[in-house]
């Protein structure tokens, strides 16, 4: 593998399940933004709505990998990076369904990773769409306390960054929503751990590379949008059971002894309280979503 900047080759993936339209426009902003050596792969989860096969036939140039299953986000971009490792890609750019990248998006991350031979991944700044922009994730850093990754400049304008901060920097979580990696990270610790199916398995790979002492950055000049309203609605009882289970999955993982009485003595009172929240509102479902994150069993890690 290369990753020089005349002979590197680097797979942008786009995971869809049930999401034609948003995994078209995803795909083509990845074709409008031109970087020499750039290919695209289009990977379906067995969308049951039939939209895999329409895609592959939509973009009949690209690459498709149907994964057989609905695997999750985890599983179904882990399948696309060893895809692309077998075939000696030097970087694989993970991009969400519901995201799009502007002009000049890949090749400024691209650029961050060429001038940093020890980094190995890299983020955009991701706004929410409309004219305000408003950013949605610049730079985050890793919470050990609630086993999170925190989104600190959420809610500011694009404005305000454009000038203060002119260059790449080092941060200890990147989000997974548009995410380039380096192939020689990846090879050195893998990739997303299929069993955090969804949410969370950002943080996971994030606090494994940052612990395998490469670094991570934020890049402020490339922009991406994800398409999510703003403010951010409730989290929906699925998005909380797996939230709150895959914290605990992460700590399991990564935290010794004393971390995980730290993580243990904030998560399970203020589950509690929020459990008491949505009970007090009659509200069943995302009180027994509160409830399964606390006590749903972890499976064993898969190698």
């Amino acid at each position: 593998m290369n990753d020089g900047s005349d002979t590197a080759r680097t797979i942008a993936v786009v995971l869809n399940w049930c999401a034609e339209e948003d995994t078209a426009a995803c795909v083509a902003s990845l074709l409008a933004d031109v970087i020499p050596g750039l290919d695209v792969l289009i990977v379906d989860n067995q969308s049951p709505d039939g939209s895999g096969a329409r895609l592959a036939a939509r973009f009949s140039s690209l690459a498709f990998l149907q994964t057989g299953a609905n695997l999750g986000y985890a599983g179904g971009n882990l399948r696309a990076i060893e895809w692309a490792l077998s075939r000696q890609y030097d970087f694989v750019l993970i991009c969400n369904d519901d995201a799009e990248v502007r002009v000049g998006c890949v090749g400024a991350m691209l650029s961050a990773l060429r001038n940093d031979p020890q980094a190995a991944a890299c983020a955009p700044t991701i706004v929410h769409p409309g004219a305000d922009e408003l950013i949605w994730w610049a730079g985050g850093e890793w919470l050990p306390y609630k086993a999170m990754g925190t989104h600190p400049r959420y809610g500011k304008p694009l404005a305000e960054l454009r000038t203060a901060h002119p260059h790449a920097e080092s941060v200890t979580f990147l989000t997974g929503c548009v995410l380039l990696l380096r192939a020689e990270a990846l090879i050195a610790c893998g990739g997303f751990r299929e069993e955090f199916f969804a949410y969370v398995e950002d943080l996971e790979l994030s606090v494994r590379l940052h612990r395998a002492v490469w670094r991570l950055l934020w890049v402020p000049q490339a922009v991406a949008v994800h398409k999510v309203p703003f403010p951010a609605p409730d989290a929906s009882p699925f998005a909380i059971r797996l939230r709150d289970v895959n914290r605990r999955r992460l700590v399991a993982l990564h935290y010794g002894r004393l971390q995980a009485l730290v993580f243990a003595a904030w998560f399970y009172p203020t589950r509690v309280a929020h459990l008491l929240r949505y009970t007090v509102r009659g509200d069943r479902a995302h009180a027994r979503a509160i409830v399964a994150g606390m006590f749903d069993a972890i499976a064993a890690p898969r190698p």
